[in-house]
């Protein structure tokens, strides 16, 4: 039993981009359909990445910044770490909570220096309107996270046991709900990013791989917070 949950565990984690892929399509459509548009298909980010592998990397002056290329990996990598703890429990001991508050944060961080080492007016404007939000959203996450588990007697992410925490915790969950917009650039949410603004905010400069990175990784952190939002308002989804 143990060894079919870890296996099923593995190729759900092998699966996690596709998975976010197809969210982003799905959400895309969705969009569409509420403004009374067609939309793309929701395959159409797969064709994105695809088409994004065949360019090549920026040509722009910040490509000698050894910053410029190493930031979007980490901000991959901090992203994907996410999902080791929910939901799949992977990093689990007392207090994990602390440390998965802190990669949260250091995600965002790592998204906004994306910008600032890009030598771009339109990728810092968007970097200082994200400084501004994450002032905002991400002390009330910290709040919120907190409260779910002081409330729980919880020490670890993986113990989370109550359900429907939703109805015992509305004033809370309502907090992480606005958080989970924020994060996921639901709009109004997505000044940050608005491209008839600031063509694209921290992405202007990027393109090929660091690109690529960048897109996923946002794919990745739409999913994780529906996974989230959905783990600590209704039941336990620990595999």
């Amino acid at each position: 039993m143990i060894l079919e949950s870890n296996i099923f565990n593995l190729i759900f984690l092998i699966l996690i981009i596709p998975i976010s892929l197809l969210f982003e399509g799905i959400r895309r459509k969705l969009t569409a359909r509420i403004q009374n548009r067609i939309g793309p298909p929701v395959w159409q980010p797969f064709y994105d990445v695809m088409k994004l592998v065949k360019k090549k990397d920026s040509d722009s002056r910040a490509r000698d910044n050894l910053l410029f290329q190493i930031v979007p990996i980490l901000y991959f990598i901090t992203t994907f770490i996410l999902f080791l703890f929910i939901p799949f429990s992977i990093i689990s001991f007392q207090y994990d909570f602390i440390l998965f508050v802190y990669i949260v944060i250091l995600s965002g961080a790592l998204y906004i220096l994306t910008g600032s080492v890009s030598n771009s007016p339109f990728s810092s404007i968007g970097s200082m309107r994200e400084i501004l939000l994450m002032v905002c959203y991400e002390i009330i996450f910290v709040i919120t996270i907190f409260t779910f588990m002081i409330y729980t007697n919880g020490t670890s992410l993986a113990e989370f046991q109550r359900r429907f925490m939703i109805l015992r915790l509305p004033l809370v969950s309502f907090s992480l709900f606005f958080v989970a917009l924020v994060e996921m650039r639901i709009t109004p949410m997505d000044t940050v990013e608005a491209y008839t603004e600031i063509s694209g905010s921290v992405e202007t400069e990027y393109s090929g791989k660091g690109l690529i990175l960048i897109q996923i990784s946002k794919y990745m952190k739409f999913t994780f917070f529906i996974l989230l939002t959905n783990f600590l308002f209704f039941t336990n989804i620990n595999f």
